[in-house]
């Protein structure tokens, strides 16, 4: 743990928060909201990308860190598109064809993702160890 440097904590803490992302998504989804099948896929993608650089500087683990940030990218995309019914009707009060109760979810995972997509840019871009 001496020789890694802050790419590699970033890493950390992007898998960590595209985890809590995951559970997020589940949950959203057992309570009756959007949710596309390959969003899944992207999470656990995201996670194996950044895990991926564990092994320390290759040449491919930069690559794979970006793949990472972009399958986030995508899935907070993803799921904040397919809410927007749900905050729309919360914010105007009205009910139609989203859950407004599910508005606040649809921050949550929004704000999280957000975060996650930011400290996977930044671990694709610095070192993953100091040697």
């Amino acid at each position: 743990m001496k020789n890694k440097s802050v790419g590699f904590y970033f890493a950390a803490i992007t898998c960590v928060l595209a985890l809590i992302t995951l559970i997020l998504v589940l949950f959203y989804a057992s309570r009756g909201g959007q949710i596309q099948g390959m969003v899944y896929v992207g999470l656990i993608l995201a996670m194996v990308c950044e895990a991926a650089s564990f092994a320390g500087e290759k040449p491919w683990t930069d690559f794979t860190s970006i793949i990472g940030a972009v399958c986030l990218a995508w899935v907070c995309m993803t799921v904040f598109s397919d809410g927007i019914w749900n905050i729309a009707e919360a914010m105007n009060g009205i009910k139609m064809v989203g859950l407004p109760e599910l508005a606040g979810m649809n921050y949550t995972l929004a704000g999280i993702n957000g975060i996650a997509v930011i400290t996977a840019i930044v671990a694709s871009f610095t070192k993953k160890s100091k040697a």
